[in-house]
């Protein structure tokens, strides 16, 4: 404040003639209890420094202290008073608060801007505040960020200036700038901001490769999109670029060395999209094998769906029949089996999650009902009871038998996944309690096996 300063001459003034700076960059003043019990005990000790405001005054240093005066009922206080233009009264009030480190990332760059607004240069700002070019150049970007975006969070002003200043590029883009403020400050801001800038890249691409399209020497049938692309009598997808096809250059070059009929320009998905006349006999015979297939399909889908609900069906009605006569000790080490089987179940926690969470997942109540006789609108109270009495190993087992139930899909028959991997393991769990499957469920169960098997194999000769 010394180089403002006109004389060493201090004056007395009255705190209530004393107003806030309206543009204190710091905007929190915060609690000043203690601060007004010191000075009411000894006085104020370190001047205000004030510029005159008509018949009252404005503080330019010491906003604390003066809100403490005031809350001690001081009389006059010792101010320097300051002549001082509207830039030099901003600077002098930034130069402060940031020598105190007391402004937020956005305080600062906000009273930056001020002086800015005010006629100083980027180049006198950094001299005054003792900071780069680029450090006010980076603060001047964040304090472009309107207020629709930083009441998306109460602690805005703590985001860092390097998010600050990667929010402010996207100026005019609220949507963009709110997701990018909700994420601030975590490790999925990152993720956005590349999925943002891609996103960029990849409609520059596809605005560049549109540009040239349409010159006329290019050579190339543009067409719009038909409106049925699957379906449309004249056309006939062939294939797409994209921008990871190469530079806009190199991706007329390709669709000129594949040779389409014509492309069209796909925006929302930032494709070109490649087509071939239609040949109307082939693709009538075509249709009518992609019919054929799909009818095969639909036949050995229904006919797994109703061999799976069959399936299923037994052993639940198995289960149901047979549980209450099987021994505590058998049931005990069944739960444990159970449990372990379900480690890699989708949903985390394995057998902790299976017992002490069952009720928030209502996907297997069903299940629960054909094995124990309860109700599905029962079970949640039904099954907390029970796990805190004697027979908990009886409803475990129960529990867990119907979540594997739950996640047997007809699909999991025929595909290996963490699914399937667990089917022939939950077979054997029963077998072992005394189930026997059927033949049709050992033929299955023979050809999800083998297919496990294969896919381990082909795993293997692949690391």
């Amino acid at each position: 404040m010394s180089n403002y300063h006109q004389s060493n001459e201090i004056k007395l003034i009255n705190p209530s003639l004393i107003d806030p700076h309206p543009d204190n960059p710091r905007k929190n003043i915060g609690d000043v209890t203690d601060l007004a019990a010191s000075i009411k005990a000894n006085g104020l000790l370190s001047p205000l420094s004030v510029v005159p405001n008509g018949s009252r005054f404005r503080v330019i240093a010491g906003h604390r202290r003066l809100m403490a005066c005031k809350q001690a009922g001081t009389g006059a206080v010792p101010c320097f008073v300051l002549d001082l233009d509207p830039l030099q009264q901003l600077e002098a009030m930034v130069t402060e608060n940031c020598q105190r480190e007391q402004l937020t990332v956005l305080e600062e760059a906000d009273a930056i801007q001020g002086m800015l607004d005010l006629g100083a240069t980027t180049a006198s700002v950094a001299h005054r505040l003792g900071r780069s070019a680029d450090y006010v150049r980076d603060r001047a970007k964040a304090a472009s960020i309107d207020n629709e975006v930083r009441a998306t969070r109460d602690d805005f002003g703590q985001i860092s200036i390097g998010q600050l200043v990667a929010i402010a590029r996207y100026d005019g883009q609220p949507d963009r700038q709110k997701k990018l403020a909700q994420a601030a400050g975590t490790s999925n801001f990152d993720y956005i901001l590349r999925n943002i800038e891609r996103d960029d890249r990849d409609r520059q691409w596809i605005e560049s490769v549109a540009a040239l399209l349409v010159e006329s020497d290019s050579g190339i049938n543009l067409i719009p999109d038909p409106e049925k692309p699957y379906s449309d009598p004249e056309w006939r997808y062939s294939g797409c670029m994209f921008p990871s096809t190469g530079t806009p250059e190199e991706t007329i070059e390709k669709i000129r060395e594949q040779n389409p009929a014509a492309v069209s320009i796909h925006t929302v998905s930032q494709q070109v999209y490649l087509w071939a006349r239609r040949d109307h006999a082939a693709d009538e015979e075509k249709e009518a094998r992609r019919a054929a297939e799909q009818a095969e399909r639909d036949a050995r889908r229904h006919a797994l769906e109703e061999y799976a609900a069959t399936s299923a069906d037994k052993r639940m009605a198995w289960l149901h029949a047979n549980l209450h006569a099987i021994k505590r000790a058998q049931l005990i080490e069944t739960a444990a089996k159970l449990g372990l089987l379900q480690i890699i179940d989708p949903f985390p926690g394995g057998l902790i999650d299976a017992l002490t969470s069952w009720n928030e997942h209502s996907g297997s109540r069903k299940e629960y009902e054909k094995i124990s006789g309860i109700t599905a609108d029962d079970a949640p109270t039904a099954a907390r009871i029970s796990l805190q009495t004697a027979d908990w190993p009886l409803e475990a087992v129960t529990i867990l038998a119907a979540r594997i139930e739950w996640f047997v899909d007809p699909t999991d028959w025929t595909t290996v996944n963490d699914t399937s991997r667990r089917i022939p393991g939950y077979y054997q769990i029963l077998q072992d309690l005394g189930y026997t499957p059927a033949d049709d469920e050992t033929s299955h169960l023979d050809q999800l096996i083998a297919a496990i098997s294969e896919a381990d194999q082909d795993e293997e000769n692949n690391q």
